[in-house]
């Protein structure tokens, strides 16, 4: 991941296209309280580097969606190249009161097994009830989502310096 994209926090998945006028649906993360500044720029990651774009407009669709319509997403084929990817902001756009504390604090950290190979990184906190898990977007995989559960035996050491998470990954998890 560059340098850059460290600062960045997801907020939205791009689900799908909506209408003939290049909008797209969105889903907000559950962790994020706050409202998307139209007046900056939101990111999406092309070949692992964060590309700004700035809205157009967006408007709510209920309480956890909205269409939004970026500049230079103008039709249905270039939305399909983005669906299933999250939308970032910069993180200094979110109040320090907005982020919730506990496993979401984790998203944006790298995680590694415990000889060191690097697994992915953290863009997601699933609260299963009694099977909290992180999704984990890939490095061998790209579009994949690894399901990592939260457990005391899973989670070997976390490194805030760093961010950087060891785990003990379960055999045969990988390979799903």
């Amino acid at each position: 991941m560059s340098e850059s994209a460290i600062n960045l926090l997801p907020v939205a998945k791009v689900i799908k296209s909506f209408g003939t006028k290049g909008e797209m649906l969105i889903r907000y993360s559950p962790r994020f309280k706050g409202e998307i500044d139209e007046k900056r720029p939101v990111f999406i990651n092309y070949d692992g580097l964060p590309v700004p774009f700035f809205i157009e407009s967006i408007s709510s669709k209920g309480s956890d969606q909205a269409l939004v319509k970026l500049e230079g997403i103008c039709n249905e084929p270039q939305i399909a190249e983005v669906a299933g990817e999250f939308i970032y902001i910069e993180s200094s756009q979110v109040q320090e009161d907005d982020q919730e504390q506990g496993p979401s604090q984790f998203i944006g950290y790298t995680l590694a097994d415990e000889t060191g190979n690097l697994i992915g990184t953290i863009r997601e906190f699933y609260d299963y009830p009694g099977n909290p898990c992180f999704g984990i977007s890939r490095n061998d995989k790209k579009g994949d989502e690894l399901l990592l559960p939260i457990h005391e035996e899973i989670i070997v050491a976390i490194n805030d310096k760093s961010k950087k998470i060891t785990a003990r990954i379960p055999e045969g998890l990988l390979e799903l």
